[in-house]
């Protein structure tokens, strides 16, 4: 485990954090199972009625579109959270995946998914 946390991180602040990210991969994955519970009775709906004009048409793909993209940004995110969860455990929390630096606390109480510093952002 390395000490190349920001020292002013205390013990109690990095619990509070990893309980955040914690609840926010909860709420990521039950979000993920509504949107594919909700793709699936679309999808099986459109197969057992007859949409009846182009605009039904369009409007029914608009809608399992949008279900699409709100999934895909939900899993990016789960994605980035479970990494981070992963970065503190190995007590590498705020360090700059790019160059090693510290992220900088303002940062990463905006952002707690940050893994790069802003000189590395930009």
């Amino acid at each position: 485990m390395t000490t190349d946390i920001d020292p002013a991180w205390t013990t109690e602040e990095l619990s509070s954090i990893r309980d955040g990210l914690v609840l926010a991969a909860e709420r990521l994955r039950a979000e993920l199972a509504i949107l594919d519970s909700a793709s699936a009775q679309a999808v099986s709906a459109s197969t057992l009625e007859v949409l009846h004009d182009e605009i039904d048409v369009a409007s029914h793909r608009s809608e399992l579109m949008q279900d699409a993209v709100q999934a895909e940004n939900a899993a990016a995110i789960l994605e980035q959270t479970e990494h981070v969860l992963a970065r503190l455990d190995l007590g590498l929390y705020g360090v700059c995946e790019r160059c090693s630096a510290a992220i900088g606390r303002p940062r990463l109480e905006a952002f707690p998914r940050a893994t790069l510093c802003m000189t590395c952002v930009a």
